[in-house]
């Protein structure tokens, strides 16, 4: 069960559950809980992709623990998802670590980030362009 689709959706749940989270118990405006959601969501799976790196570092990809077994399983879709894009002659560590990365780019590009004052890069991206035409 480890398909790039199967990803895609624990993404779009994640998603879904966030901005429903900020709608219904936070009162949060729905635009501002598009935004909010995507932050934490992108920004929840890129932690579960850091913490998987880290613990394969840390104690070996073939150890059968419990905690272990339950975080591959939920993160391995996320990982088919860029393989694609995925440098093969990463380690597994590293693999988990670069998908980390890619999901804080991910949020950065569509949502921005509040805390650090960054506006989404699409639109900086696109008046860019449209300024050069």
């Amino acid at each position: 069960m480890s398909s790039a689709l199967f990803g895609i959706g624990i993404m779009a749940l994640t998603y879904v559950m966030a901005v429903a989270t900020f709608v219904f118990f936070a009162g949060v405006p729905e635009t501002v809980a598009i935004y909010l959601g995507g932050t934490y969501a992108l920004t929840a799976l890129a932690a579960l992709m850091f913490s998987r790196g880290v613990l394969e570092f840390a104690i070996g990809v073939d150890r059968n623990i419990a905690f272990f077994v339950a975080l591959r399983r939920v993160t391995d879709p996320l990982l088919a998802i860029f393989a694609p894009i995925t440098p093969r002659f990463l380690l597994p560590f590293a693999a988990s670590l670069y998908v980390a990365f890619l999901f804080f780019f991910l949020k950065l590009f569509l949502f921005g980030d509040g805390f650090l004052g960054i506006p989404p890069l699409f639109i900086v991206l696109y008046l860019l362009i449209a300024s050069a035409f």
